[in-house]
């Protein structure tokens, strides 16, 4: 079971950047350009070029309610600690979670919202001004309990790995990338194109966070399925990310890199991973032939973090799932957690575990994987 004394450390959760994130912390010659939140019809709406982006209430909060319903909201509607570091720890205090790893919203999982923008010179402000407020302000609010995972941009490799750099050196504990790059128009982790990034990755020692949604496409199964299927394969994103990272030998060739597949879930691995290792083997198409190729299940042991929120099954596969390799989030303010009871969840789901385990994925795994002491 899961003892009192447990520093609960989320591995996923997020900011809702307040709305003059970018007109405060963006040089002056591109505040007029960058995002900003104006009322269109009564409702809180980012601009930024020719896009309006609304905020919907599932990625949020409330005030007053649940957020069951699914609407759009403003931000005088919700919580707080959804954009602002003091109420946030407030808010963890509530929720029995010591630690929050925390990623961006409005800005997209993997910062590729600005990769959009028409003058590159921009983006690139996009992503330091996001950068700088999450480490120098949200960040600072308790540099122990809140850990920053910093963007780059991943569409140019010379500036991407100038901010790593950059960004580790402000405090950073993570960064983002694409779990798909070839959906954004970038190549894909089967070349050498990203080989200088894992290498300036490896030197630095931060994880690479995939966040479901980051490729800016989630698994479906056609064109007319409900939303509800979309929500229910959401860990195929993950189990994808996973595969191709199985196979395409940059483990092999950077063995310092580590990998955080956040919100998609832990139940699968024990499946994919043996089906991973009997690809690897088969004498049709198997990688067992190259010099220097490793099992899979040898590189994810070594390499790979996968990530649950409410699962009992994971729970269940321990030892087919390595322990060391399992981590917990809560999501918060994402619909997907459940604020204020996270605590109170996982401690039920694990009194029939090992306390020694619950304890390695509620608090040490996250410690080791992020630099927390």
């Amino acid at each position: 079971m899961l003892p009192e004394s447990t520093k609960l450390i989320s591995a996923d959760d997020h900011v809702i950047e307040y709305p003059g994130l970018w007109l405060d912390h963006l040089p002056a010659k591109f505040r007029d350009d960058g995002p900003r939140v104006i009322k269109v019809d009564g409702l809180d709406k980012w601009r930024f070029q020719d896009e309006l982006v609304g905020i919907e209430s599932g990625s949020t909060r409330l005030l007053v309610g649940d957020g069951q319903e699914i609407r759009w909201v403003n931000f005088d509607e919700i919580r707080p600690g959804c954009y602002e570091p003091t109420a946030r720890l407030a808010d963890m205090d509530e929720d029995g979670v010591w630690g929050q790893l925390c990623f961006p919203n409005y800005a997209r999982f993997a910062g590729h919202r600005f990769q959009k923008a028409k003058d590159p010179e921009l983006g690139l402000a996009c992503i330091r001004a996001y950068n700088d407020y999450l480490l120098d302000v949200w960040c600072a609010a308790d540099r122990e309990r809140l850990s920053g995972m910093a963007l780059i941009p991943i569409w140019d490799l010379e500036t991407a790995i100038a901010e790593l750099h950059r960004a580790v050196e402000k405090g950073a504990r993570a960064i983002g990338f694409s779990e798909n790059p070839t959906v954004l128009g970038l190549p894909s982790v089967h070349t050498d194109h990203w080989d200088p990034l894992w290498a300036a990755v490896s030197e630095v020692g931060v994880p690479i966070c995939m966040h479901i949604g980051s490729s800016s496409r989630l698994v479906t199964t056609s064109d007319d399925a409900p939303g509800s299927i979309q929500v229910a394969l959401l860990g195929m994103n993950s189990i994808m990310a996973a595969v191709d990272w199985l196979f395409c030998g940059a483990l092999e060739r950077f063995p310092k890199l580590r990998l955080i597949l956040s919100e998609g879930g832990a139940g699968w691995v024990p499946y994919v991973v043996e089906r991973c290792d009997k690809v690897f083997w088969d004498y049709r198409v198997g990688r067992h032939q190259e010099p220097g190729a490793r099992p899979p299940s040898e590189l994810f042991a070594e390499h790979m973090y996968v990530c649950m929120v409410t699962e009992h099954f994971a729970l269940r596969a321990i030892g087919d799932i390595p322990v060391d390799n399992l981590l917990w989030e809560g999501d918060y303010p994402h619909g997907d957690g459940l604020w204020p009871h996270n605590r109170k969840w996982l401690a039920d789901a694990m009194v029939d575990v090992d306390d020694a385990d619950a304890v390695k994925i509620a608090e040490t795994n996250p410690r080791r994987v992020l630099g927390i002491r």
